[in-house]
Parts: C-alpha cells; structure tokens; sequence
C-alpha cells in the first residue's frame, strides 16, 4: 500500500510538471518605424513546435518605437520614440508599458521626455533600478528611475557628449548609439558612432547618476563608427559592431576599471564585397561559442567562432537574411532560433541555429511586419 501511494505521488509530481511546462508561453514583442496614426509595437505568441508567430496586439499612440526593453521582473516594457511630449521641444520620449501576466499585452502607463532628439535605444541594469536612453542626434544619454509600478520617474542624470569624427556626412558631431551594464551592474558602456569610442561610466545608484571614467574608454580607428556592443559571458572579452567600416572590435574588459583595450578588429563582410554597406546588431549565442553581426547592404548575418582563451573571432559563414536591411535580430535564449528584422523588406525570418556549428537554416517561418527594427522576446 505505502509503495503503491509512492508511485501515486510520483506521477502526480511529473503530471503537475508537464502542465506547468506546457503552459508557459512565449512572446515576440516589435518595433518599428511606424508612421504617426500607424500601429507602432507589435505583439505575437511564439509557437516554438512550429516556428510559427500569431498576432496577439498591435498597439500604437508612438512614433517610431524603434528599441524595446523589457524589466527583469517581465512586468514591465520600454520603447523608446521619436514623438515628442513636450510641445515646445523637438525631443524624443521614452514610455513604459505593464505586460499582462496572462495573454503579453501591453497596457500603457507613461512617458517622459527623452531629453535629446531621435532616442534610438533603451536599457535596464540587471535589478530593473534604471533606464538607460540614448538619443542619437543629440549625443547625450538621459537616465530614469523605476517605479514600483513599472512606470518611469522624471529624469535623474543625462550626459552630453562632445568631438567629432573623421566622415564629415555621418561624423560632424556626437551619436550616442546604444548603452550596455557591466554584468556587475557596475558599469555603463555607450557606443558612440560619431566620435568613434565606446565611453566608460560608473553607475551611483544611491543618486542615479553617471560618472565618466575616460582611461576606460574604448577607442577606435578615425571612421570606425561604433554602433552596438555586447559583453561576453565570461565578463573577460567584450565586442563593438561598427557601422561605417563594417568590421566588429574585440576588446579586453579589465576586472577593476572596465578599461576597455582593442585586441582584434576583423571584417563582417567578404572580401569580394566592394557595394556599400552598414553594419548595425551584434549579438553572442547562450553557449558563449558563436558571434553574428548584421549588414545592411549585404543583407546577411556574419557569423563569427569565438577563441574561448583569447576572444579572437574566426569567420565561419555569411548567412543571407532573405530580406533587406537587417536592422536587429535576436537570438533565442535557448540557444535554438534567430529572429531577423528585415526593416526594408518589411519581413521577420526565423532561421534554426545549428549547435555544433553556429551556422544558420533558414525555417519554412516568416511574418510580415511594416518597418521591423526591434525584436524582444519573453517567456511567461
């Protein structure tokens, strides 16, 4: 009898966790270049048996949601957008939203002023403490506090760059791209393509302020024109994709400082490739193995093996996008499919990712989507 009620409990256990598995659920949450009075985020359930993506909301009253960020709790989403709140001032805003813990959709809960004009991307430190915006045009970077609810408090810390690059059309002054938190939260580094340096800052969160660390800095050739930025696993190695030199640079973290040092630049497109081209995302697969890039132009993915020991980058395959101007993608966090956002093409591609490899097969999967430039996804 007590045998019996054991094997009883044990199926039960298992019974339960099958259900409790089966009903988790995945979303896809997107940006885009819309237009005022367009739908501007799109919300889609992720089939991950089938590949498949069904529209859950189209959600607008933005312009120009063009990155998104969701809070580490998944409560909360940010969009950053090139409508203005303030009237009298030409600049951007930053919005959050609360994600509905049943179904993934979005219910707005307020914006605030960007503080610089063209806000191009959002971020959040690991604890969901502060938001990190960059505004392009204007080379400044604006920090705001997280409420309680989700929403985002007035502005705390914004930090104006200064200098030029060396291209007088896309370098004549500061182009904060993107900003990335130290795996210790320590840290920020902001990519700025117009001065050609990945800038250093430490982050006070008893004031929520930034102070800058200039020995830190990450600094590139004339032209380079970094763009976005991403951290190893191992906190050891770090990579900048560059948009005007279509190349990625490896650089050395330092343990202490963050001091940012350039060991290897290589290029993200073929050699027999003379057409133009601009490079934009970069991410690192979960296995720590495997670096892709993105190019508009060439349309494709680079794909890159990384030297565990050393960092150094080793091409393994250009993998076409099926699509024009891949503007961001995303890789799985489980380490199974890319999503690529094909904003000129007006398309999102789904590719199995190949473990072993690194390399790319591109699924019977795809979504139109007008403008896509931002892919998120979240598991419920």
């Amino acid at each position: 009898m007590k045998t019996l009620i054991i094997f009883t409990f044990v199926l039960i256990c298992n019974f339960t966790g099958i259900i409790a598995q089966a009903q988790n659920r995945e979303f896809i949450y997107v940006g885009t270049y819309n237009e005022k009075d367009e739908p501007g985020i799109f919300v889609f359930e992720f089939n991950r048996g089938t590949g498949a993506l069904e529209l859950v909301q189209e959600l607008g009253g933005m312009i120009a949601p063009s990155y998104l960020e969701i809070h580490p709790n998944k409560k909360s989403l940010y969009s950053v957008n090139r409508n203005s709140v303030i009237a009298e001032k030409k600049w951007g805003s930053v919005s959050s939203f609360q994600i509905d813990q049943n179904n993934g959709k979005l219910s707005h809960l307020n914006d605030q002023p960007a503080f610089g004009s063209e806000a191009c991307h959002v971020n959040i430190d690991s604890k969901g403490r502060l938001v990190f915006v960059s505004n392009y045009s204007t080379g400044n970077l604006s920090v705001f506090p997280i409420n309680a609810d989700g929403s985002l408090d007035v502005i705390s810390d914004s930090v104006q760059h200064s200098g030029k690059g060396t291209d007088p059309n896309r370098q004549g002054r500061p182009h904060v791209h993107q900003s990335v938190v130290s795996g210790d939260d320590h840290y920020l580094f902001v990519s700025d393509l117009g001065i050609d340096k990945v800038k250093v800052y430490s982050i006070d969160y008893s004031k929520n302020t930034l102070t800058a660390l200039p020995g830190s800095d990450g600094l590139l050739d004339g032209g380079t024109g970094p763009r976005h930025f991403t951290i190893h696993q191992n906190q050891k190695f770090a990579y900048v994709i560059n948009e005007l030199s279509s190349t990625v640079t490896l650089f050395s973290l330092g343990d202490t400082d963050a001091k940012l040092t350039p060991i290897q630049t290589i290029s993200t497109i073929p050699e027999n490739y003379k057409d133009a081209n601009y490079c934009a995302d970069i991410h690192i697969d979960p296995s720590g193995k495997f670096l892709y890039g993105s190019n508009r132009g060439h349309n494709s993915l680079a794909i890159f093996s990384i030297d565990q020991d050393s960092g150094k980058l080793s091409v393994i395959d250009y993998q076409s996008i099926f699509g024009e101007w891949p503007r961001n993608f995303l890789i799985d966090p489980k380490g199974e499919y890319v999503f690529v956002a094909n904003q000129n093409s007006n398309n999102i591609v789904l590719f199995k990712i190949e473990p072993a490899t690194g390399k790319l097969t591109k699924t019977d999967f795809e979504v139109s989507v007008p403008k896509p430039v931002c892919l998120k996804i979240l598991e419920l």
